[in-house]
């Protein structure tokens, strides 16, 4: 399979860091467990099959705005504390923010 980064498009003025993925025709391999939240937290990667590269990429695109806009915008203190599953995945997003809008 090809190695290539994905760059995922900025969402409310929010700019991300590339994201390693491996291609070969309709299926991407994300070799990591920072982009899905497939409820597997051992899970070291995850696949997604589509019919052709831009419908998978599409896919990507939206599957990552779906998690950020779930758990990307969260404050700490609006997490209760025995909320371990919500502390991880807004870690685990979080890391692939480049710059932070100014607000």
């Amino acid at each position: 399979m090809s190695k290539f980064l994905f760059q995922p498009d900025s969402i409310d003025g929010y700019e991300f860091n590339p994201i390693p993925i491996e291609i070969h025709l309709g299926i991407i391999k994300i070799p990591t467990r920072e982009i899905l939240d497939d409820d597997a937290i051992n899970n070291t990667e995850s696949l997604i099959v589509g019919a052709d590269r831009n419908e998978v990429l599409n896919r990507l695109q939206t599957a990552f705005g779906r998690e950020f806009k779930r758990y990307g915008k969260l404050r700490e203190s609006e997490i209760r504390p025995i909320d371990y599953e919500t502390k991880q995945a807004r870690t685990r997003i979080r890391k692939h923010i480049k710059n932070m809008p100014d607000r």
